[in-house]
């Protein structure tokens, strides 16, 4: 009787924590959809969501921001893996603690233009957080205050694209630390603000191509869509000669 009570009590405690995993990974997807996509007026989407009630420690998955409207890329961040470590105990308050986030390998796509580029463009679509805006970011909820010890965006795969022609740049390798406090905590449209405007100077700091490199690609391309045309044009040439004869 007393065994049977005992296993009855394990599966009721792992039945319990199942669901609170559960509830816990779902809360943090939903959360970051749709408070990221109110923030940075762009579509935020996620794959999936891990988070240890016990400790913390969990991941993301295929985390996309589109592109602001008027660019060609459909994303301008794809993050397909980011380690991270939170408070659990904050994520039900108004201050949510952040120890760490390590987000390898990102891809971003970085189009510019004579006067802008994406990322500025993403910038400005952030919540200055005075007057009416405040007001709106109150009321849609996205007042609610983070603190990040420390974030980390290695190995980044950076696409330099200019007009028609693009290019693979190497960024270097960014660490942010305190970014809010807990006695001053800070909005999530300042510390998107924050990261952006980190990757946005790590863009400009870069070994850029120049226009000549950036026309020699275009170039390539287009040599090799000849050749692709040409190859295929002297298939079918073939084909039909062996139907006459």
């Amino acid at each position: 009787m007393i065994k049977k009570l005992l296993i009855t009590v394990v599966l009721l405690v792992v039945a319990g924590g199942g669901a609170v995993y559960f509830y816990l990974d779902g809360l943090v997807k939903s959360g970051i959809e749709v408070v990221g996509t109110e923030v940075l007026g762009s579509e935020v989407t996620v794959g999936a969501v891990s988070i240890s009630p016990l400790n913390g420690s969990g991941s993301i998955t295929d985390l996309r921001i589109r592109n602001p409207e008027g660019y060609r890329a459909d994303s301008i961040f794809e993050l397909g893996f980011i380690d991270l470590n939170v408070d659990i105990n904050s994520l039900f308050s108004d201050v949510v603690v952040v120890n760490s986030i390590t987000i390898a390998q990102p891809v971003i796509t970085y189009e510019t233009r004579i006067t802008s580029d994406n990322i500025r463009a993403l910038l400005a679509q952030l919540p200055r957080g005075n007057g009416a805006e405040s007001t709106a970011e109150t009321d849609s909820g996205t007042s609610t205050q983070i603190v990040i010890r420390e974030l980390q965006l290695l190995d980044a795969q950076l696409t330099l694209s200019a007009g028609v022609a693009s290019a693979p740049v190497r960024l270097p390798d960014i660490v942010l630390h305190d970014i809010g406090t807990e006695a001053d905590a800070a909005t999530i449209a300042e510390a998107v603000r924050v990261v952006l405007s980190a990757v946005s100077s790590a863009v400009l700091r870069a070994d850029l191509p120049s226009m000549d490199l950036l026309q020699e690609s275009l170039q390539n391309e287009v040599e090799r869509a000849g050749q692709a045309i040409d190859g295929a044009l002297d298939s079918l040439g073939n084909r039909l000669r062996s139907l006459g004869n």
